[in-house]
């Protein structure tokens, strides 16, 4: 009795292979859903928007459009965009600090920025130039929220 119980398994077991293979399978639609971005500051249309797979900085400033006081030293319009990004561009200001050409003096003027943090800048761009604004994170100790307050002041 066992025997007939294994046997029937590898039956059973070959029967199911055999059609997994000749059963065709279904082709998901060909339709590509959307991918969105999130767009804040001095872009003419903000929050969510759809973007097309391989856009670029400078696709997307000419889709969407910017504010005639936007600050486009603080973008790279080489730069391609990503699903899921969250991109800021600041309005301009009469002291903006660009953080690839700025002094440690400059970056003192930051609210909550001393010596030694203006130092990390400085000694950050030294190993790598900075792309975006958002590259300050990666400077140690300053996380999202110094971030947000600082990106107004800062430029490319």
């Amino acid at each position: 009795m066992r025997q007939i119980k294994i046997i029937g398994l590898i039956l059973l077991s070959i029967a199911s292979f055999i059609y997994g293979y000749q059963k065709p399978e279904k082709v998901g639609s060909t339709q590509k859903s959307e991918v969105y971005i999130t767009l804040e500051g001095a872009f003419n249309k903000t929050g969510e928007v759809p973007i097309k797979e391989g856009m670029t900085m400078s696709d997307l400033v000419k889709e969407v459009g910017v504010k005639e006081n936007a600050c486009m030293d603080s973008l790279n319009m080489n730069r391609s965009i990503q699903a899921e990004m969250r991109l800021y561009l600041p309005e301009k200001r009469a002291n903006m600090i660009s953080l690839n050409k700025g002094t440690i003096e400059d970056f003192m003027t930051l609210k909550g920025v001393g010596e030694k943090t203006a130092q990390k800048f400085i000694d950050y761009r030294h190993t790598q130039p900075f792309y975006t604004i958002e590259d300050i994170m990666n400077i140690q100790g300053i996380g999202e929220k110094k971030y947000l307050i600082y990106r107004d002041y800062l430029c490319l």
